[in-house]
């Protein structure tokens, strides 16, 4: 089981980074966290399986590509997050802040994550570019050791016992950024 984020006090530790530029990145994504029945809950979400695509058919998080369209990074996350699931988390919730922007080891590419707290009931409206999209309790994710066919070697993931098929997992890009998230959190118990 993984730890569960408390919202609350993310927001405290996360609000100073909203005072500071928005981090220069090439791509962003947001981390949408809601209150649920059973704790935490974050949106995930499966990606179409698309020729040419490096992250077709993986879990992971709404976001995309900085665009010219684009202010900033947060615009980036906050316009992919509605056009591919069909809200704008500014306008349903807070932004809490930013993580410290994360260099992939294979991509040339820096990605802002941003956290928001989604406070209205929001319904799911989702683009071709993905397959489906779960409200999923942080209680459920299943901390594992997982074989996947892009890595040589297993690798440290997130089982989700809820999703559409068997041995859907959350692992790479996705799995750093949730685990940065719950490290914030983490360590700051632990100091209290």
């Amino acid at each position: 089981m993984a730890p569960v984020p408390d919202i609350q006090l993310l927001a405290t530790i996360l609000a100073p980074t909203l005072a500071e530029p928005a981090p220069a990145a090439t791509a962003s994504v947001m981390i949408c966290l809601r209150d649920g029945a059973r704790g935490t809950e974050i949106l995930l979400c499966r990606r179409a399986t698309r020729p040419g695509d490096p992250w077709s058919g993986h879990v992971g998080l709404p976001g995309g590509r900085v665009e010219e369209v684009d202010c900033d990074a947060l615009d980036t996350a906050a316009r992919e997050t509605w056009e591919e699931v069909g809200f704008d988390p500014r306008e349903h919730g807070s932004i809490l802040g930013v993580l410290e922007p994360l260099t992939p080891r294979s991509f040339a590419i820096v990605i802002s994550a941003y956290v928001a707290h989604i406070t209205d009931a929001v319904e799911l409206s989702l683009s071709e570019e993905i397959a489906a999209a779960w409200w999923t309790p942080f209680v459920d994710l299943e901390l594992i050791s997982a074989e996947v066919p892009e890595a040589p070697t297993r690798v440290s993931a997130f089982r989700l016992p809820h999703a559409d098929a068997a041995d859907v997992v959350v692992w790479g890009i996705t799995y750093r950024l949730l685990d940065r998230l719950l490290r914030i959190t983490t360590s700051r118990d632990l100091c209290e």
